[in-house]
């Protein structure tokens, strides 16, 4: 039995930022043979669930918010790494009197900052629907320091996400991503992707040497250095690249697909 695990955006999403009808088919085939996929993502749990269900993975384990939550099959929380609220906290105040979008995701909730078009992004990027208290809303009734966030999404002018990635550099309890230069994705720096499949693999029972793991970018560096089989897509940035085992064709050319297909064959073979 073999665990795939694969990053979404930019590795497993088609141009249409969907799952192609080749990649549905690919991994029903992998599961249908016995195998386990696993979707391992920053998004949030409900937003993953919208591409479990087409191609019947609903009830399968979830890798959330790099690694900072983590998922049983039937919902049971497995590994939980929040942002601890005191740096939530300073996040929040930050933006407050910069200006900046935070958006704050605890578990399986997400306080967006207001009705602005970053929040408009989030919401047609991710599907899923804010709460309708707001981010500073959250903070102010204390409910950041019960369920504090998992992870932080802040958005707009590049400037302004530079200073706040410059102000949290000291702050040894976080952790940044820079996806893009208007996005900052902040987590608790004792989470990352790789201790998140671990704990998937653990529930799992499978093997390191039985990990295949897919990604692209930055925050797919500790998955790749923990499982048997790391593997990026062509599209993927030159760190990435670097340090895998084997390269596919891109995300809009299927590439995990690709793989899923020719690995079936082979071993049927």
């Amino acid at each position: 039995m073999v665990l795939f695990l694969s990053d979404i955006d930019g590795t497993l999403l088609s141009a249409q930022r969907t799952l192609s009808p080749r990649t549905i088919a690919a991994i029903e085939a992998v599961r249908a043979a016995g195998h386990h996929f696993v979707l391992c993502s920053s998004r949030p749990p409900e937003s993953m669930r919208v591409l479990e269900r087409l191609y019947g993975g609903i009830g399968s384990p979830l890798v959330a918010f790099n690694g900072g939550l983590v998922l049983s099959g039937d919902g049971e929380v497995r590994h939980d790494v929040p942002i601890a609220s005191a740096d939530a906290r300073f996040i929040a105040d930050h933006c407050e009197a910069s200006g900046l979008h935070a958006s704050f995701f605890a578990g399986e909730h997400w306080y967006a900052w207001g009705e602005d078009e970053w929040t408009d992004r989030e919401r047609t990027h991710t599907w899923v629907f804010p709460e309708p208290a707001s981010t500073l809303e959250f903070v102010a009734s204390g409910g950041v320091d019960v369920t504090p966030p998992h992870k932080v999404m802040c958005m707009g002018d590049p400037a302004l996400v530079d200073a706040l990635e410059a102000a949290l550099a000291d702050r040894s309890g976080v952790v940044t991503y820079r996806s893009k230069d208007t996005y900052l994705e902040i987590a608790n720096a004792a989470c990352s992707k790789g201790t998140g499949l671990l704990a998937v693999a653990d529930l799992l029972g499978v093997a390191r040497e039985d990990l295949y793991y897919f990604g692209d970018n930055f925050n797919d560096l500790p998955a790749f250095e923990v499982v048997g089989h790391p593997i990026a897509v062509a599209n993927a940035r030159p760190e990435a690249l670097a340090v895998v085992e084997s390269m596919i064709p891109s995300n809009t050319d299927d590439g995990v697909a690709v793989f899923l297909e020719d690995w079936l064959a082979g071993s049927a073979g």
